[in-house]
């Protein structure tokens, strides 16, 4: 990136790579924060908020929504326990990571979240899984305590500024949402598919969210996208998804996407897979904060968000 003071950075940026770069220009990041500065589309507000987000699901249709069970605006958060889910997630709709709560008091505990006390690192997941008052880390959270942070981040402005669409959530508020599980009673894996001017470009897919996180992309036939100097790890991501989702679950996973994305130029469309059926996640339009990805996801996606969208179909 050139430049290397904290002064350049863009107007609300937060982060040492929210600058602009003219060498980079075609590179997917660098149009990532060209959107960020300069695109102010009304419909960027209401799909980064996870509220509003699932009434633009429920009128595009295609895939199933989260069983809702508690919606309010009250920055003084008080929740009536005892009608809760035993299983549910809470979290605010402007905000993502250290105040989503996951609440698992079943009968038994969910499968795969491994539960050994230790202090956070920030290489960690920041979603909390709560059984018996504790989260996996050991670390006590007690009802008033859960009500506490969700009242403190309401209060709080989303920490990018440059992120508009989710910055300018409002009403902010505390939403309750079924938990999705999987087959095997453990939180399903993570299914993200890129879309570009209404076509899937490709597709990401995320393992080890409780353990040790791992992230590859994949062609839209299901290959895995070589990357030589991916941000993640890629350690036990399959060589091809076909095996696990199926030509036709692959097919629909895209087929679901670009309809949810269809009226948006650019947006990763994160979905669950439940009982063979897609479930949706949310809509990130800012990935990664526009954190500069591989050499080979930057040349991939730079071509496939271009600003005439009816050349793609020509070349």
């Amino acid at each position: 990136m050139s430049g290397t003071n904290l002064g350049d950075i863009l107007p609300g940026g937060k982060f040492a790579w929210h600058r602009f770069d003219s060498t980079k220009s075609e590179h997917y990041s660098q149009k990532l924060l060209y959107r960020m500065v300069n695109d102010r589309n009304p419909v960027l507000p209401l799909m980064e908020n996870k509220y509003t987000a699932r009434e633009i699901v429920q009128r595009l249709g295609g895939c199933a929504l989260p069983k809702l069970h508690y919606w309010s605006t009250d920055v003084k958060v008080k929740l009536d326990w005892d009608t809760l889910p035993k299983r549910c997630v809470i979290k605010t709709n402007h905000w993502s990571g250290d105040t989503l709560f996951i609440m698992d008091n079943g009968e038994k505990p969910l499968n795969g979240v491994a539960r050994k006390f230790r202090l956070r690192s920030r290489g960690d997941n920041r979603y909390l899984v709560i059984r018996n008052g504790k989260d996996q880390h050991g670390k006590p959270w007690p009802r008033w305590r859960i009500q506490w942070a969700l009242s403190r981040t309401l209060g709080k402005d989303f920490p990018a500024p440059l992120e508009w669409g989710a910055y300018t959530i409002k009403p902010r508020g505390v939403m309750i949402e079924e938990l999705l599980v999987d087959e095997t009673d453990s939180l399903p894996s993570d299914w993200k598919v890129h879309v570009f001017h209404g076509k899937a470009g490709f597709i990401q897919h995320d393992i080890g969210r409780m353990t040790t996180h791992a992230q590859s992309i994949y062609t839209l036939q299901g290959q895995k996208i070589i990357q030589t100097n991916g941000r993640w790890s890629e350690e036990g991501t399959p060589e091809n998804i076909v095996p696990i989702l199926g030509e036709e679950g692959i097919k629909s996973l895209i087929e679901v996407a670009e309809n949810l994305a269809s009226e948006i130029d650019y947006s990763r469309v994160d979905l669950f897979r439940v009982k063979g059926e897609w479930v949706f996640g949310e809509y990130t339009n800012y990935h990664n904060s526009a954190h500069p990805q591989s050499d080979e996801w930057e040349a991939l996606a730079g071509k496939l968000w271009h600003t005439q969208p009816q050349t793609r179909d020509e070349e």
